[in-house]
């Protein structure tokens, strides 16, 4: 089974403050939302809502709506907290392996993003998960490739790279995502001995869904990752995005001359990948990285 990545939800406590950073800083130009004909009660705005990326694909900002779930008969908010969605072939199919362990799901339809039926659940360690899947090509045109999260380029020459969620238990959570999703595990690629960082890259620290490091990375946290590597910021705790972008040196100058703090990791955990720690002005962790030789 193929899947990917279709987008990455980011709580923002101001939207449009959240939006001028990765526009200006990132470089990331807007897009434009796709709502299906019959529309739930999301009760979004330019204040509540912004979008990078195409066809809903990409990258969402969003205000908490505490009446979110009740509004729409759900019983998960997926406004909350911030989450990531996975798109697969056969939606009812996951959802069938789903509730026959128990797991309770919100299948929301299609509802707020044109041709995307969208249903929510908890992971064994509480992330909030969408599992999607393209119901009209003419509304939501996924990657055509047929591999695991490929490479999708959105305007301004960015992508989704991989999502990165902190794990409480890591062979249950793994568990989830490969039996009951039908995601595979790929290895972790790392640079060479002299390059590489000090960190745990057993299974019982990490595990990896994707080809070449792209897709979704299940970490347990590790409270001296940053010390021990010399960082400000720790990605082991809280979750992450990271996105690839064309030029990181030129996203690390913005920053510079406005005086946003960040950790330059450079390639120490990826192989071929020269990565960059930050907060969005909501306190969301993102990775910003870039690809070389």
């Amino acid at each position: 089974m193929s899947w990917y990545i279709h987008h990455v939800n980011l709580e923002s406590h101001n939207v449009r403050q959240s939006a001028d950073f990765f526009i200006n800083i990132i470089g990331l130009p807007e897009g434009k939302w796709m709502y299906p004909d019959q529309v739930g009660k999301v009760g979004h705005s330019p204040e509540t809502i912004a979008y990078f990326g195409t066809q809903n694909q990409g990258l969402h900002i969003v205000k908490a709506i505490t009446s979110f779930a009740r509004d729409n008969k759900f019983i998960h908010n997926p406004t909350i907290g911030g989450h990531f969605a996975i798109c697969v072939p056969d939606v009812n199919a996951v959802k069938a392996k789903l509730t026959s362990e128990g797991i309770v799901v919100s299948d929301a339809g299609v509802y707020a993003m044109a041709g995307i039926h969208q249903i929510y659940c908890y992971d064994p360690s509480m992330n909030i998960v969408e599992i999607n899947e393209v119901v009209d090509p003419i509304g939501g045109q996924g990657p055509s490739a047929n591999q695991d999260h490929p490479v999708r380029n959105e305007p301004g020459n960015w992508y989704i790279h991989h999502v990165n969620r902190q794990v409480h238990d890591i062979k249950k959570t793994a568990y989830f995502y490969e039996s009951l999703i039908g995601m595979k595990k790929d290895v972790f690629h790392t640079p060479g001995a002299d390059e590489v960082g000090d960190f745990d890259r057993s299974e019982d620290s990490l595990v990896v869904f994707g080809p070449e490091n792209r897709g979704l990375h299940l970490v347990r946290g590790m409270p001296t990752f940053h010390t021990d590597n010399g960082f400000m910021h720790n990605p082991t705790f809280g979750g992450h995005v990271a996105i690839t972008v064309p030029d990181v040196k030129a996203v690390m100058d913005k920053m510079d001359k406005v005086g946003h703090l960040y950790s330059d990791a450079g390639t120490y955990a990826m192989a071929g990948m020269h990565q960059v720690y930050t907060y969005d002005p909501s306190m969301n962790f993102i990775e910003i990285n870039q690809e070389i030789s």
